[in-house]
């Protein structure tokens, strides 16, 4: 399974499919398994308004200088099985073309294939 995602204007997510969320999410980087022990692992949840997606980390997670054990997004834009969601300040160091993301669930395990948005992407495909 593969994880994240950022950047545009706050939109309601009530039309997302909450149980896209369910169980526990890992990022899958340099070819290798996300589900691996010592990656980290998080769950999910969106928030009753589904304006906001929370990361609730398994452990600490250092993003440059400061460590964390939750952060969250706000949702920019979504459909049934997608959100667009905007990273904010929490993350510190993220320059402002890396904190949009298009988060995509796919297929019956789920899985999410995530993309940085560009500025010139602002449609839903």
């Amino acid at each position: 399974m593969i994880c994240f995602a950022l950047f545009s204007g706050a939109v309601n997510a009530q039309e997302f499919d909450r149980s896209m969320l369910d169980g526990v999410w890992a990022e899958s980087t340099n070819f290798q398994f996300g589900c691996r022990p010592d990656n980290l692992h998080q769950r999910l949840e969106l928030s009753s308004d589904g304006k906001t997606l929370t990361f609730n980390n398994d452990r600490k997670w250092k993003i440059n200088a400061n460590e964390v054990t939750e952060y969250s997004a706000t949702v920019v834009r979504s459909t049934k099985n997608v959100l667009i969601i905007k990273y904010g300040s929490e993350l510190v160091g993220i320059p402002d073309e890396l904190r949009e993301w298009e988060m995509r669930f796919i297929g019956p395990e789920h899985l999410l294939l995530a993309n940085v948005r560009q500025p010139s992407d602002r449609t839903l495909a």
